[in-house]
C-alpha cells in the first residue's frame, strides 16, 4: 500500500512538472484529452482494458496487487488532482518536480512488486507478450512503451525533456531500488490471487 502512496505521487509529480511524462503517462494524458476523462480515470479504465486483455489472450495471472494496483493508483491521482496544484515558471523548479516525481515512481513501483503480490497490469502484460512470442521482455518492454508513446504523442499527450529522462532512468532506478529491497525479479514467484487466499485459509 506504502509502495502504490509513493507510486500514485510520484505519476502526478512528474504529470505536474508539465515537461513531459512516461510513455504509460503521456498515453493515458492523451487519451484523456481526447475523451475528455480526468487523468486519474483513465489510468483506471486503461488498467481494467489491459488486464482483461492479459487474463483473456495472454493467460496472466492475477494478483492482490494487480487488482489494488487499478483500483488506488487513478483514484489517488484525482484526489491529488483536485485538492493540490504547482505554480512556477522555472525551468530549474519543473526540472526538480519531475526528479522527485520519477524517484518516488519508482521506488513506489520496486516496493509493491517486492510485496510478491502481483505486479500492476502493465508491468503484467511485457511478461505475458514476451511469453506468447518468445521475445525477451528487454526487446518487447521497449517496443510497446515506444508504441504506446506514439500513440500518446498523436493523441495530445505531453512530451518532452522529462519523458526522454523517464525512458533513460526509469528502469536503472527500479533495479536499483530491488536490489537495496533484496529482491531478484527473475527468482521471486509472484501469487496469484487464488495463491493468496488459499495461504490465508491456511
Amino acid at each position: 500500500l506504502l509502495g502504490f502512496l509513493l507510486l500514485s505521487i510520484g505519476i502526478w509529480l512528474t504529470r505536474e512538472s508539465q515537461i513531459g511524462m512516461s510513455p504509460w503517462g503521456v498515453f493515458h494524458d492523451g487519451l484523456g484529452k481526447q475523451v475528455n476523462m480526468d487523468f486519474g480515470t483513465m489510468i483506471v479504465i486503461v488498467g481494467l482494458i489491459v488486464l482483461a486483455f492479459s487474463v483473456i489472450f495472454l493467460k496472466s495471472k492475477v494478483g492482490v496487487g494487480t487488482v489494488l494496483n487499478i483500483v488506488i493508483v487513478g483514484n489517488l491521482i484525482n484526489l491529488l488532482d483536485n485538492n493540490f496544484d504547482f505554480e512556477y515558471d522555472s525551468i530549474y523548479l519543473a526540472v526538480l518536480v519531475l526528479s522527485v516525481g520519477i524517484l518516488f515512481m519508482t521506488f513506489g513501483r520496486s516496493l509493491y512488486i517486492s510485496a510478491k503480490l502481483g505486479p500492476g497490469p502493465r508491468d503484467g502484460i511485457f511478461v505475458g507478450v514476451s511469453r506468447l512470442t518468445k521475445i525477451e521482455v528487454k526487446y518487447v518492454k521497449p517496443a510497446i512503451e515506444f508504441t504506446i508513446l506514439l500513440i500518446g504523442f498523436l493523441l495530445g499527450g505531453t512530451v518532452g525533456i522529462g519523458t526522454i529522462i523517464s525512458i533513460l532512468v526509469t528502469s536503472r532506478l527500479v533495479h536499483l531500488f530491488f536490489r537495496l529491497l533484496d529482491f531478484d525479479p527473475k527468482s521471486e514467484h509472484q501469487s496469484n490471487s487464488l495463491d493468496y487466499f488459499q495461504k490465508s485459509l491456511n
